[in-house]
């Protein structure tokens, strides 16, 4: 009987899922959509129901099985997904609460507190090489000890949303070493919690989970989720990584000069490196690899595919129902019909905060240069160029680190759109080269995984370095001068706005409370 290999992505708007054979061959694929089920909270933060990443993450498995077909066998599946959420799971690893989402910063507060704690942001680095950001789960631990005391003592275990859907498939409660480094407790150089800080934190270190290395083995399928899956009980479940590390390897960035560019719900930009070097400034984050002896360099942006998603749902949802897909088409071909620029028209892609190169939750969206000319097409196309301006912007973090970039390799559902490919090529002016794959590149990695621990022969590395492209995006030159001063205008949209986005924080504080 063939064996076969899953790999599952555990997303903040959707799982996906593959299966592929021996050689690392896609045989099926699908995916299951929650869009809408990020709640936000009165308190301003946004709750996830964890039941429905489950039940969606089983009857995508589900359906993939059906798609598999007979004379095959699951012998492995590996995990990626969301990073920084929280999941609270009691004695019994249920669910106590919903899972407090990845782009949830209710606890700035508590991270506040933390800097104070250490003297700020770099205080940190001598216990895990990282700054605690409002998105990281230990943050958000702290919360839930100050504000849901009852809940707090009734924990068990903290995992993160990819391990939760893991503890249900062979329940055994576990994090991977580039999860457990989002927590912003881990010790990503020496591959350990960070006792001493969590102690300082008034943190109980019993509720963290154990760590296993990305491909190893942490338990084996349950009977009756093997049986509600309709497959053969006894396939091998393994750590997997969070979904900004899998990706950046899954796309083939694995060697000097290749940056992975990720277009998903958030966006980031990342490099891998073979040694994980002091986090200068606590401006990046500095994540263990789904490799071994590797680290990932990655800085992001909170609003990528959300703003995407928000411009569709805003100004291409007509009356008549028009699909996705058909939104999507119709907004890159009115965007393509603008000329670079956007006809003076400048935006600032903040809608859920600012992580990167400065961090602020309170930052929000800005338009610069609304004129009576511009039409839908013009915002769309300046969206586009301001997501590629962000991440040109945290490059400037990345490349002292892990050096000058030669190729982006472009991943996730907003690889998609080929002219936003070429904006990213044009605005950094370097090739840009789309992952085959691009939209289940998470979980064709989390697949790799799965197939390095059971099968003999290549590596996970050695796949991820042959990644396969499908198209290639070079840059004009003749764009350079103008994108160039264009960005350079971008620069100054937040140390303009930074003020006004302080005095809005006091303005909801005070009349929403209200």
């Amino acid at each position: 009987m063939e064996e076969v290999f899953w790999g599952i992505d555990v997303g903040t708007s959707g799982c996906k899922a593959v299966a592929v054979n021996g050689n690392g061959d896609v045989i099926a694929a699908g995916d299951e959509r929650y869009d809408d089920s990020l709640v936000r909270t009165e308190t301003g933060g946004y709750d996830q129901s964890a039941e429905v990443l489950l039940n969606a993450c089983l009857n995508c498995l589900t359906n993939l099985a059906r798609r598999i077909g007979d004379g095959r066998r699951v012998a492995a599946i590996g995990l990626t997904g969301q990073m920084h959420g929280l999941v609270a799971l009691d004695k019994d690893l249920k669910p106590l609460r919903p899972v407090i989402s990845c782009v949830d910063f209710r606890n700035a507060r508590q991270n506040e507190e933390i800097n104070g704690m250490f003297g700020g942001a770099e205080g940190l680095l001598p216990f895990t090489n990282n700054r605690m950001l409002p998105s990281c789960t230990g943050g958000k631990i702290l919360w839930m000890k100050q504000n849901e005391p009852e809940l707090y003592r009734r924990i068990r275990v903290v995992v993160n949303p990819k391990d939760y859907i893991r503890t249900a498939l062979c329940g055994v409660p576990a994090t991977d070493r580039s999860d457990a480094s989002g927590f912003g407790l881990y010790d990503v150089r020496n591959h350990r919690w960070s006792g001493e800080l969590i102690r300082r934190l008034g943190i109980d270190e019993g509720i963290l989970p154990p760590v296993y290395a990305s491909g190893e083995a942490v338990g084996r399928l349950l009977p009756d989720v093997a049986q509600r899956l309709g497959i053969s009980p006894g396939a091998v479940v393994v750590a997997g990584a969070g979904d900004a590390v899998m990706q950046t390897v899954g796309s083939g960035a694995v060697s000097r000069g290749t940056y992975c560019v990720i277009l998903g719900s958030g966006g980031l930009i990342s490099a891998s490196l073979s040694s994980c070097p002091r986090n200068e400034g606590a401006k990046l984050q500095l994540y263990c690899s789904a490799l071994e002896d590797r680290w990932v360099a990655y800085a992001g942006l909170m609003s990528v595919g959300t703003s995407v998603n928000w411009f569709r749902k805003r100004f291409y949802s007509g009356p008549d129902g028009e699909n996705a897909a058909c939104g999507l088409e119709r907004m890159e071909e009115e965007a393509a019909a603008v000329a670079p620029g956007a006809e003076g028209l400048l935006f600032f892609p903040a809608l859920l905060g600012q992580r990167n190169p400065v961090e602020d939750p309170f930052a929000r969206g800005v338009v610069v240069g609304l004129a009576p000319h511009h039409a839908r097409g013009h915002l769309y196309r300046a969206m586009l160029e301001g997501l590629a301006f962000g991440m040109r912007d945290v490059y400037g973090l990345l490349r002292g680190i892990a050096g000058p970039a030669e190729e982006l390799r472009l991943s996730g559902g907003g690889a998609a759109c080929g002219l936003w490919c070429q904006i990213f090529a044009d605005v950094f002016q370097l090739p840009v080269r789309r992952v085959r794959n691009y939209a289940v590149c998470g979980a064709l990695g989390a697949a790799a995984l799965a197939l390095d621990a059971q099968a003999p022969g290549t590596t996970a590395e050695e796949r991820f370095r042959r990644t396969a492209v499908d198209a290639e995006f070079l840059p004009d030159p003749g764009k350079r001068e103008a994108y160039g001063a264009l960005f350079e205008i971008y620069r100054k949209v937040y140390p303009a706005a930074a003020p006004l986005f302080a005095q809005l924080r006091r303005y909801v504080e005070t009349f929403e409370a209200k």
